[in-house]
């Protein structure tokens, strides 16, 4: 771990390491990370199978091809990486037990703990670390959002079979955040071949078998490397039967039939009611779990016109889909982080609603009646709702918007392809403004160049600089005018912070979702969970 030093410019002390970065620097012993040798015991009362009722399903298995979003697919749970998070968001070690910068902040040494297994029995070492970010990097195999993770990752060393250095292209004070198990998951090397068939990790449960939008089963990892503050391994769970289900009616009354006995979503329309009449029977968590956000298109179509864009950005009614979508839960969002968040920026301005102002925005275009496709993801009530709002706003100040809703694939596809005009689109909780500032809309980031296509030199430096810098008060100066640019610029249009309510039968102990709505975090989530 980075050991403490005086606080100068090119200098990392652990206080101030610790203030930008979350916690990296964080203590072991509130739960046991624990060599398996010495970890030689289970629970004998915890356990169980849990069945879990998500809103969404995977689009395939391989963890580099195919996002494992850790708010609500099961089979994050399958991995770890060189680092991890506790419950309130903070850096803290997993694979790697320390790490440390040099002076430059242009290199991080990990050093990794010993006896760590993948799911077939491999020992975790310095050559599988490199082998996994190397294959994530390689753009035909890597998703866009996964490799933009090493985005800043110039060449990784194994130094010896338990040690690696990952070199920066520029320096970087986020990179241990920016690896850890989310986005960057690691694989057995010498399961690649197959990962997307039989998947391998390390994580606290391994594959079984998944059938998509129908089930997936994982069970416990006998010979996983965390233990509780007793000693006992973790998991504690058997088995995990997630059961994918689209509509939030249908997860609701799987859980209050006994069917699944945990969601991770129900309809914004039935919070209240829900706590209001079954409220003691069962547990309840509303989480701010992510952010919603429109996509223009820079690289093609109408919106490369910063009239249109601006014109269809006044006459979104934000407050209208705060009350109709999200029911008065929730807030409006002119950043990525809700108020109350420590890393919101204040003196961040924002468009507000003026349908009036884009009406005459579209007519000093002559712009009236243009045509319009607008795309947003199938699965989620929320979006589709959203985009509809959307839809009929843009109809009512003269544009001649169409909506398609697409699954998870062709969604995707279309980002890639630019084939739309602008797309709804959204982000879980980003743990650091690098991983959003950075990864989202620098003009060198693949995730970025798949998206919006969006340019901007100015802002590309300040992000850089926010990268390299070490005090949070500065960086946070970067990133307010970063995200003024944003506002006037329009690659993105905020919309609004997503606040979820999970709902589990007390049969469920041990267990209740991280920051952000994450299934498994150090020392809790589905790693401590058992059945009553």
């Amino acid at each position: 771990m980075a050991t403490d030093r005086t606080d100068t410019a090119g200098d990392v002390s652990r206080r101030t390491f610790l203030a930008t970065t979350g916690g990296a620097l964080a203590g072991m012993a509130a739960f046991g990370l624990v060599k398996p040798a010495t970890a030689a015991r289970r629970h004998p009362q915890r356990g169980g199978i849990l069945h879990y009722g998500s809103s969404v399903d995977i689009a395939g298995l391989d963890a580099h091809r195919h996002v494992q979003v850790h708010r609500v697919h099961a089979t994050a749970v399958m991995y770890n990486g060189l680092t991890d998070i506790d419950q309130r968001g903070n850096l803290v070690p997993s694979i790697a037990e320390s790490w440390e910068p040099n002076k430059e902040l242009s290199a991080w040494t990990f050093r990794l703990r010993k006896g760590v297994l993948f799911h077939n029995g491999r020992e975790v070492d310095a050559e599988a670390v490199k082998l996994n970010m190397l294959r994530i990097q390689d753009p035909a195999i890597g998703h866009d959002f996964t490799r933009g993770g090493l985005e800043n990752v110039a060449s990784v060393e194994v130094l010896d079979k338990y040690t690696v250095r990952v070199n920066a292209k520029v320096p970087d004070a986020t990179l241990p955040i920016s690896i850890m198990r989310y986005p960057i998951p690691l694989m057995a090397p010498d399961a690649f071949d197959t990962a997307a068939e039989r998947p391998i990790g390390t994580g606290p449960f391994k594959f079984v078998s998944w059938t998509r939008w129908s089930e997936t089963r994982l069970v416990r990892f006998e010979n996983y490397f965390e233990t509780d503050t007793e000693g006992n391994n973790l998991p504690y769970l058997d088995e995990i039967i997630a059961k994918p289900k689209r509509e939030a009616s249908v997860r609701l009354t799987a859980l209050r039939t006994g069917q699944v006995h945990l969601i991770d979503e129900m309809a914004q329309a039935d919070v209240a009611r829900f706590m209001k009449e079954h409220g003691t029977k069962y547990h309840t968590w509303p989480r701010h779990s992510a952010g919603s956000n429109l996509i223009f298109n820079w690289r093609r179509g109408v919106f490369q016109d910063k009239r249109l864009r601006t014109a269809a950005a006044h006459a979104i009614d934000r407050e209208a889909i705060h009350q109709t979508v999200y029911y008065g839960q929730g807030e409006i969002l002119n950043q990525c982080f809700p108020k109350g968040d420590p890393w919101y920026l204040e003196g961040v301005r924002s468009l507000e609603y003026d349908p009036d102002r884009a009406k005459a925005l579209l007519r000093e275009a002559r712009a009236a009646g243009t045509q319009v496709k607008l795309i947003a993801g199938a699965n989620l009530a929320t979006t589709r709702e959203t985009a509809q709002v959307i839809q009929e706003a843009w109809n009512a100040v003269g544009l001649k918007a169409t909506l398609e809703l697409l699954d998870t694939v062709p969604l995707f596809a279309a980002w890639r392809e630019g084939t739309f005009d602008a797309s709804l689109s959204g982000y879980t909780y980003r743990f650091d403004p690098n991983d959003f500032y950075a990864r989202d809309l620098h003009s060198q980031s693949e995730w970025s160049k798949g998206r919006s296509g969006w340019q901007n030199e100015r802002y590309d430096r300040l992000v850089e600089e926010a990268k390299r810098t070490v005090d949070r008060a500065r960086r946070k100066e970067l990133y307010t005018e970063a995200q003024n640019i944003v506002n006037v610029e329009l690659p993105l249009f905020q919309l609004h912070d997503v606040v979820r309510t999970w709902a589990a039968d007390k049969k469920l102990q041990g267990y209740q979702p991280g920051v952000g709505g994450v299934l498994t975090y150090q020392g809790g989530g589905f790693r401590t969970a058992y059945m009553t």
